[in-house]
């Protein structure tokens, strides 16, 4: 048992390496001729795919996230961050948010008013007039202390350690979650952010809620019995980036979920391996899943069919390729449930009209 939870813990410290270096090296390049990228791919894929549903997009937008509750917190609370670090909390009227899913929770928990600042990659079109105070991960102390803020919610990616030491040490008191990756991580995090937060009743009932809706998801999903191989593709054309998802990866948990089989897992890969035209030849996936802006940073679905491998697809054959808002495949929170019905929606309209 040791021996399996070391290896999971190593597991998770790579994969959270190999993603925050990813999103820093590629994420200022690709972050502003990226923008409204989902509607571009539409109208790329429309012009370049004779099947109107190739590629099936799924869009942040059409998830509403709930709304557990608007009760006011009840202060001062203490709680220890996921870096052993013992918060205490006694104001909650400007929060600053690290990245996409801390912002899902702190929204559905009634919070979005006392909003004031997020990191950059945190992309919610409601915090889009929200001001950023970092550049990809990398957070500027200097543009926090700027909005006085009285809260500070990140996880374990937010950095650098110097800066989250500086802003402690100016007194801010700064809670950092666990990262999720996995269904049953979902809970504690939430659970965590609505103590913090002084509203562990509404906690309770969004994570119920949450929790409800995953539970119904993964029935309807298991009534799918076609199981696709589906194999998911990190890329960042920009940045000469190209990944095979596997074991650890995030996008494995709601593959699975969905109904389909991720193939880098299938094949014994790890979180995130180099694309090669002998790993994706061997996997050989009949659905392609790709983040909206790594799609249209290798020039949309016919760049993405040209990368190493893929053309000999069935995949590529198809054009079968599922294409998701960067901030809501990995969110793992509230509209997680949702996502789970919706991947599985996608993959049987694929498979079916494909067999």
């Amino acid at each position: 048992m040791t021996k399996s939870i070391n290896q999971q813990t190593r597991l998770r410290s790579t994969t959270r390496s190999i993603l925050t270096l990813i999103f820093a090296v590629a994420f200022t390049q690709i972050t502003t001729s990226c923008a409204n990228s989902s509607s571009k791919i539409i109208a790329t894929s429309d012009t370049q795919s004779s099947a109107a549903t190739r590629p099936i997009v799924i869009s942040a937008t059409e998830f509403e996230l709930p709304i557990a509750g608007n009760t006011k917190s009840k202060l001062p609370v203490t709680v220890k961050s996921a870096d052993d670090q013992t918060v205490t909390i006694t104001d909650t009227s400007r929060i600053i948010v690290l990245n996409d899913a801390i912002a899902e929770i702190v929204i559905s928990l009634g919070f979005f008013e006392n909003i004031i600042g997020r990191d950059a990659t945190t992309s919610l079109e409601m915090l889009k007039a929200i001001p950023k105070v970092s550049s990809g991960h990398d957070v500027s102390a200097e543009s926090v202390l700027a909005l006085s803020p009285t809260l500070i919610i990140g996880d374990t990616r937010s950095g650098p350690p110097e800066a989250i030491q500086q802003l402690r040490g100016a007194g801010v008191p700064i809670l950092l979650a666990p990262e999720v990756w996995q269904l049953s991580e979902i809970a504690p995090r939430i659970s965590l952010i609505a103590d913090a937060l002084g509203v562990t009743e509404s906690g309770q009932k969004l994570l119920k809620d949450t929790q409800t809706q995953i539970d119904q998801a993964l029935t309807e999903s298991k009534t799918n019995q076609i199981n696709p191989r589906i194999a998911f593709l990190y890329v960042r054309g920009t940045a000469s980036v190209f990944l095979l998802g596997g074991k650890g990866s995030g996008a494995d948990e709601m593959i699975r979920a969905a109904g389909g089989i991720d193939v880098g897992t299938d094949l014994g890969l790890a979180a995130f391996t180099p694309l090669t035209t002998e790993a994706v030849v061997k996997a050989n996936p009949d659905i392609l899943i790709v983040l909206s802006l790594g799609l249209k940073s290798v020039g949309g679905i016919d760049g993405l069919l040209e990368l190493p491998g893929i053309a000999q697809t069935p995949a590529a054959r198809n054009r079968s390729v599922v294409v998701i808002d960067d901030d809501l495949l990995f969110s793992f929170g509230p509209r997680t449930g949702s996502l789970i019905v919706r991947l599985s929606e996608s993959f049987d309209t694929i498979m079916t009209s494909t067999n």
